[in-house]
């Protein structure tokens, strides 16, 4: 899915060159006709996104997860969303139990 994401900027990225580059030279029929292509490339890249923020994210087996400094670590046992044993996902702090993940250290 990630790959899908990549080569769908790389051809958004270089449609939206060429457009510029045909404004510059003021090809302006050359920029729109471009851009049907453009705007559908633009879609593709939509719907690869939202596919991708759809993703579980996990804990890869045997390794580890980074998240930003000042942060709280707790467990899926400490909140009152759905979070799964295995899962990996932020929550605000509205969302953590009362009186759960008090005594973890925040990271730094």
């Amino acid at each position: 899915m990630v790959k899908a994401v990549k080569q769908s900027v790389h051809r958004l990225m270089s449609h939206l060159q060429l457009i510029g580059s045909y404004l510059e030279l003021a090809e302006y029929n050359k920029a729109q006709a471009i851009m049907p292509e453009t705007i559908k490339e633009m879609h593709s890249l939509a719907k690869s996104l939202d596919g991708l923020a759809g993703m579980i994210m996990t804990v890869p087996q045997g390794g580890a997860v980074v998240v930003p400094h000042g942060s709280t670590v707790v467990s899926y046992e400490d909140v009152n969303v759905d979070v799964t044993s295995k899962e990996v996902r932020s929550v605000e702090k509205t969302e953590v139990l009362a009186g759960h993940g008090n005594e973890n250290p925040k990271t730094k």
